[in-house]
């Protein structure tokens, strides 16, 4: 049965299959996650077979009635599985069993990543060295099909850093022998107790939401444009920096703002700057013998501002002699003081390399930019070791 399509020519939207962990003590990313989607994602809940020690006819008898009452409430429209459990085997069994059952494939499956115990890489801490895991270590209870068809919907695997997980490479081999036809997608996930988890919940959601509209749960590529590249670019976060120097015509102070600013090499101690080959600065900054590198803080996107614009001469004269007699910020969070080294082509900037001389540093949060506005840099917990 294949429900039609809405009235607007789109495909129908689909429902989740949603199959809960077995252990309700311990606390899951699914909830945050079914919490995410809203009451506008249909949400049908699966319970999970009985426990992995049930002889195997009993645990196949088990996912068959899982389908039948899957199959029921799915009523022939598109569907979703997300398996809570460790591993994904149940869901990966429910949907075989809907296939051979004369069901569409999902659209879907989302699993929590492996557990660590299952990882066979030898160099991770408290792992045995042994031959890349089988598939049937993990879907064991519900035996192996005799003519195993491969799985044709995406497989994604979220990691939640409070349990353990086996490793990416693990994964990946687990969903090869299951005969995944797709290269499994890992998103990495964090909770809300880590104090940045709501934006990866929403992520996740996001992902169901997508895959249950019947589109791509990763974007598409797009062709590069002017637009597409300068809104590419505004993804990449950056510190924030005004480059100064003396002329070497009248020798009074110049600068300008640059995002494109950053280290080139350790030995010798080498930066780069990209200057406008169509700004007002470019002459000078591409003949000086020396320039000063002043790294904003956070409190100084008023100053960025002021030396980005086209006029900015009062700025300039605001100035004061700091490191080499260079014009210069005082309250930057850093100043890195460089004799010219090179000037290269890069395009419609040049690209000037400096050899560091003097760096003098302040205690101060420096300026970010990024999409278009101003941030501070927030430290986030370091991830649990592998």
């Amino acid at each position: 049965m294949n429900p039609q399509p809405t009235e607007d020519g789109e495909p129908p939207a689909g429902k989740l299959l949603w199959i809960p962990c077995r252990d309700e003590t311990v606390p899951h990313l699914c909830r945050p996650v079914l919490d995410a989607l809203g009451a506008g994602t249909e949400i049908l809940a699966v319970p999970a077979p009985r426990d992995n020690d049930e002889p195997r006819n009993r645990a196949g008898e088990d996912v068959a009635a899982l389908a039948d009452r899957a199959a029921s409430g799915l009523g022939g429209a598109p569907y979703a599985v997300y398996d809570c459990a460790p591993g994904g085997a149940t869901g990966y069994a429910l949907a075989r069993a809907l296939v051979a059952a004369g069901h569409r494939s999902p659209r879907h499956l989302f699993v929590s990543a492996g557990p660590a115990a299952e990882c066979r890489c030898p160099d991770r801490a408290g792992a045995v060295a042994a031959e890349p895991l089988k598939p049937r270590d993990s879907y064991r209870p519900y035996g192996r099909p005799a003519d195993p068809a491969p799985l044709t919907c995406p497989v994604t695997a979220i990691a939640d850093p409070r349990e353990p997980a086996a490793c990416e490479r693990c994964t990946d081999a687990l969903w090869a022998g299951r005969g995944a036809a797709a290269p499994v997608t890992h998103l990495r996930a964090a909770t809300a107790d880590q104090g940045h988890g709501e934006p990866h919940v929403r992520r996740v959601a996001g992902r169901m939401r997508a895959a249950l509209a019947g589109e791509p749960v990763l974007p598409a590529a797009a062709p590069v444009t002017r637009e597409v590249f300068r809104e590419a670019m505004s993804r990449v976060a950056s510190p924030v920096s005004v480059v100064t120097a003396l002329s070497p015509e009248d020798g009074r102070p110049r600068a300008f703002t640059a995002s494109a600013m950053c280290s080139l090499s350790e030995e010798p101690q080498l930066l780069l700057v990209c200057v406008n080959r169509a700004g007002r600065a470019h002459d000078v900054f591409t003949t000086a013998d020396r320039f000063l590198i002043n790294v904003l803080t956070h409190e100084q996107a008023g100053v960025a501002l002021a030396f980005a614009r086209h006029d900015r001469a009062r700025a300039e004269a605001e100035l004061v002699p700091l490191e080499g007699g260079l014009p210069g910020l005082p309250d930057a969070s850093a100043r890195l003081l460089c004799t010219r080294e090179d000037v290269l082509p890069g395009g419609d900037h040049s690209i000037v390399v400096g050899r560091l001389e003097a760096v003098t540093l302040l205690d101060e949060t420096p300026l970010i930019h990024y999409r278009r506005n101003w941030h501070r840099p927030v430290a986030v917990p370091a991830p649990p070791p592998s």
